[in-house]
């Protein structure tokens, strides 16, 4: 079992949401982990394992001069790789166009202040535009590279899993995901015939003999989800799929994939705690400019905030029984041998001044009783804290990278929607060339996802009863979303009583039909 605050996190958190989410780990970097496993497996959403590509030396060759490793070593080309580069292209400044060319392909990641998030060479990635240049996080350890799983953890694993059993019933939505998804990953030929130029010169074959579990593994630890056949995957299948209907190219469905996952990883993650009814999201269509509006999007934020916590609470409970099973018969022997104790509950990397007061509740218990409510009362308080956070940061992160909600200086997080997320949520459940009338839309919103938007939605979710406001402000933020969306050329304005949602572009459905 885990041994540490963050580990024992982690072990709850596999029971609630599956093995495993990081808070370290992007937005973007679901996505990409995504469609490292879906070409890995050579596009089958039903494979068993997949293939990871290490490609160091040409990474090595695209981010010369950057940071390597926490020591703030500078990543260099040896002398041999340096000679090779040069057979390939005599004239050195034509490398230095191809290297450039290369690093303007760099994915950003940034932090919750919107700071650059700080990457070693080898844990950083290229937008995807065609799939040579998806490879894995590595590992530098001296002179060995290896693979890595820090920001790489499970969650383009768990979402690979999450259509996997969407579509184990519906085999031509699986093969319409897999295709279309082919011709988006392996368009730019031009792109694939450089890379593997440089590739074959400065990395031997590197497939792995033996691929990476993606299901049960006797041996080796595969990704694992608490459940298989949850309403919510069908659902995900079905919305990827109509968001690769789209006629775009790779760099603008990247930054609409990486809004619609980071979603439904959210709404998957939340119905998975949710105890007490649905979860709602109050969103703030005003961007800031009404506090009464953006106080009921805050506190949507904090009830559902309080449904992880809540959840965690009850596992926590569940766990700690079920770890020291017969505490009767067991509790004289934890006194005499503590570490042993700490090594049952999976505390035993603690930090010393936690751990002692552990062990001296431990010391202080007489029977069962005891463990059962002075014990058990400073184990959670020893461990709440941190563990709360850790699990927070995931929900936090998801929603900030995905533009469904986030803070500004000054104020708590909310929800509201970015323009790329505002255009996912259209493109998933509006067809190409197709229309819907803006009052059906938001009321689609609110009954398949529970976003609270207006004045109807206030209504029939009780918000706005609760919320003691003129109806005026409700009104005011439907209105704002209209114009947020005729100003993304999503909406049409045939009178004040008409308006249209649409989807402007051309589908590919006939492409992949054919």
């Amino acid at each position: 079992m885990a041994s540490g605050v963050e580990s024992f996190s982690a072990t709850l958190a596999s029971t609630i949401w599956g093995h495993r989410f990081m808070d370290g780990q992007k937005g973007p970097e679901y996505v990409l982990e995504f469609l490292n496993v879906l070409v890995g497996t050579n596009y089958n959403l039903h494979s068993n394992g997949y293939y990871r590509r290490k490609t160091a030396g040409f990474r090595q060759f695209v981010f010369e001069g950057d940071k390597e490793g926490s020591k703030n070593d500078i990543v260099s080309l040896t002398v041999d790789q340096k000679k090779v580069l040069y057979s390939l292209m005599e004239d050195p400044e034509k490398i230095d166009v191809v290297r450039e060319f290369f690093r303007n392909l760099e994915v950003p990641l940034y932090d919750g202040r919107g700071k650059e998030a700080n990457r070693s060479w080898y844990a950083k990635s290229l937008y995807p535009i065609h799939e040579s240049l998806l490879f894995f996080e590595l590992r530098k350890n001296k002179n060995s590279i290896s693979f890595e799983r820090n920001f790489f953890a499970r969650g383009g694993e768990l979402y690979f899993l999450m259509l996997a059993y969407g579509t184990q019933n519906e085999v031509l939505l699986k093969e319409k995901i897999e295709t279309k998804m082919r011709l988006l990953l392996q368009k730019n030929k031009s792109i694939n015939s450089i890379t593997k130029l440089f590739t074959n010169a400065l990395d031997a074959d590197e497939k792995e003999t033996e691929p990476a579990p993606l299901k049960y593994h006797e041996t080796r630890e595969y990704p694992q989800l608490p459940v298989s056949d949850h309403y919510l995957f069908p659902k995900f299948a079905r919305e990827i799929n109509n968001l690769l209907n789209l006629n775009i190219d790779i760099y603008e469905m990247f930054k609409l994939l990486t809004s619609l996952i980071c979603f439904q990883l959210l709404r998957y993650m939340q119905q998975r705690v949710e105890m007490n009814g649905r979860s709602l999201f109050f969103i703030d269509s005003m961007d800031g400019q009404s506090k009464q509006i953006q106080k009921l999007s805050s506190e949507s934020f904090i009830k559902n905030e309080l449904n992880v916590k809540e959840k965690f609470e009850v596992e926590f409970d569940n766990l700690f029984y079920k770890s020291l099973g017969d505490i009767e018969g067991n509790l004289s022997f934890w006194k005499e041998n503590p570490n042993e104790f700490l090594s049952v509950i999976g505390l035993k990397s603690l930090q010393q001044a936690r751990k002692k007061r552990i062990l001296k509740t431990l010391e202080s218990c007489k029977n069962i009783d005891d463990v059962s409510s002075k014990l058990f009362v400073v184990v959670k308080e020893v461990v709440g804290d941190q563990l709360k956070k850790h699990q927070l940061s995931i929900v936090r992160g998801i929603v900030r990278d995905g533009g469904i909600g986030g803070y500004r200086t000054g104020s708590k997080y909310r929800y509201f929607m970015s323009d790329d997320f505002l255009k996912t949520i259209v493109f998933c459940n509006i067809y190409p060339k197709q229309e819907m009338e803006f009052s059906e839309f938001i009321e689609l919103l609110y009954k398949e996802y529970g976003f609270v938007i207006g004045e109807k939605q206030a209504k029939e979710s009780g918000i706005y009863s609760k919320s003691r406001l003129n109806i005026s402000y409700f009104q005011k933020n439907e209105n704002y979303l209209r114009e947020k969306l005729k100003q993304n050329g999503l909406l049409i304005e045939y009178s004040d009583a008409t308006a249209m949602i649409h989807n402007p572009f051309e589908s590919i459905e006939e492409e992949v039909l054919a």
